[in-house]
């Protein structure tokens, strides 16, 4: 499959953008409606000046749930409780096959796409790069 992936595309022909995001003062609560009103699974987390400071999935919240260390009764707390601050970051002009491998290395759903100045500019999630491989194979 990944010999149909060249160099020639870039994350930014694919990436999704805008990407929605989230702060630390977003509470759990909101975090989990907007994952089903967007049908998305996560979100940057990112500061006032829209650099990118964290990652946070509704994989992370349920586990945090399952695990007795987060009470959805509690969901109005600051999205602070559950915040993954090591975030795998690309460029928009890093070729999709990084991506693709990225994904895959380090078994994530998303990578954050960020400018030179760390500036949110869009996400690359597995439901993107299944829309390619479909776009490419003319599955569609």
């Amino acid at each position: 499959m990944t010999e149909s992936v060249d160099q020639s595309t870039l994350i930014k022909d694919i990436m999704t953008s805008p990407v929605m995001s989230v702060t630390l003062n977003t509470t759990v609560n909101k975090v989990l409606k907007l994952a089903k009103e967007k049908n998305v699974t996560g979100f940057p987390v990112v500061d006032f000046e829209q650099n990118v400071i964290g990652i946070v999935s509704t994989l992370d919240i349920i586990t945090e749930v399952a695990a007795g260390k987060l009470h959805l009764k509690l969901g109005e707390l600051p999205l602070i409780i559950k915040v993954e601050k090591d975030v795998i970051k690309l460029n928009p002009e890093t070729p999709v096959k990084k991506a693709l491998f990225t994904i895959i290395r380090k078994r994530v759903g998303r990578i954050v796409i960020v400018d030179a100045d760390n500036k949110l500019c869009g996400i690359v999630s597995r439901k993107d790069l299944i829309n390619f491989f479909i776009t490419i194979n003319k599955l569609a």
